[in-house]
């Protein structure tokens, strides 16, 4: 009986202490949606999704109060779609800002607002490239899928060094770590801005992609950074098909002079560019929309569905 009572103070006391507390927090108030927008051509930026793209961001709520302790922010992490666009429906009301460091465009950091119910809110940014006049074909004749297009630096004071990526998958979730197309002429090494055009057999190659019958998924993607670069050169050397073999004595004795009164002719060396790492050191890519390719290759349409 004794323990009995010295229990029920303890009970009493445990019951009133804040372990036993309701929950009185109200619940999420509001959504959100938007799309990351080209702060230049007011156009969708779009994104790829998987390791090594950046459709992730960063948020924080900067306006929680507890009614115990000291708060500091946290760092939430939203998504976006492959088309540009993000919705997040359970969110709470009051002050925001988003801090992107990792993405496909420039780090950019934004406060802002979501009041109760529904919001709209687009992020402008500028992306490191730009993919412009897409198109794709079917070259019947060489067994070929075709891909054309211009690509151009977001900023053309920060990047100077463009690389242009022809990529295809089997379903529509192509992207830098989510690409079946393997061959040399399916990308470009850095270069300047300008049209491209690229091309992929449908035998042989790309196993992964071509060995059955299926609809097939593809985008371009551009590759964009500062790079070093070693200028374009002209070099002035001896043309060895012209040289008079027939005169050269078994000794060689007299090689320098046969050199000396050989033809030259003029080498072209293009310019060299290599990533110095400085701009886009994540070497994330800029994406053109997704286009469905069916399985004969006989119809190209792109895709609109990102629900």
């Amino acid at each position: 009986m004794k323990k009995i009572l010295y229990f029920i103070p303890v009970l009493l006391m445990a019951v009133s202490c804040d372990w036993f507390e309701f929950d009185n927090m109200d619940g999420y108030d509001a959504t959100i949606t938007g799309t990351f927008v080209d702060s230049q051509t007011n156009e969708p930026v779009l994104f790829g999704v998987g390791s090594g793209d950046s459709y992730s961001f960063t948020i924080y709520e900067e306006n929680f109060v507890p009614e115990k302790g000291t708060f500091s922010p946290s760092a939430q992490t939203w998504y976006a779609r492959t088309n540009g666009t993000y919705t997040n429906n359970l969110v709470f009301s009051g002050d925001y800002k988003i801090q992107t460091l990792t993405s496909s465009y420039y780090p950019i950091t934004e406060q802002f607002s979501i009041k109760k119910g529904s919001n709209t809110h687009d992020f402008k940014v500028t992306p490191y490239g730009r993919v412009k006049n897409v198109s794709f074909s079917y070259d019947s004749a060489n067994k070929q899928l075709v891909a054309k297009c211009s690509v151009e630096h977001g900023d053309a004071s920060q990047t100077n060094g463009l690389k242009v990526f022809f990529m295809g998958a089997q379903d529509r979730f192509v992207g830098k770590a989510h690409n079946n197309f393997t061959d040399p002429t399916a990308s470009t090494g850095y270069g300047e801005p300008g049209e491209y055009e690229l091309r992929v057999n449908v035998t042989g190659g790309n196993n992964n992609e071509f060995k059955y019958s299926q609809p097939h998924y593809v985008r371009i993607g551009v590759l964009a950074t500062h790079c070093s670069v070693v200028p374009a050169w002209d070099e002035d050397v001896v043309d060895m098909d012209k040289f008079p073999w027939g005169e050269l004595a078994s000794d060689w004795s007299n090689w320098n002079d046969l050199l000396a009164k050989t033809p030259h002719k003029t080498v072209h060396h293009p310019a060299e560019y290599k990533s110095d790492g400085t701009v886009n050191p994540n070497e994330m890519y800029n994406y053109s929309a997704v286009y469905k390719v069916s399985a004969d290759f006989s119809t190209i349409t792109e895709v609109t569905d990102w629900e």
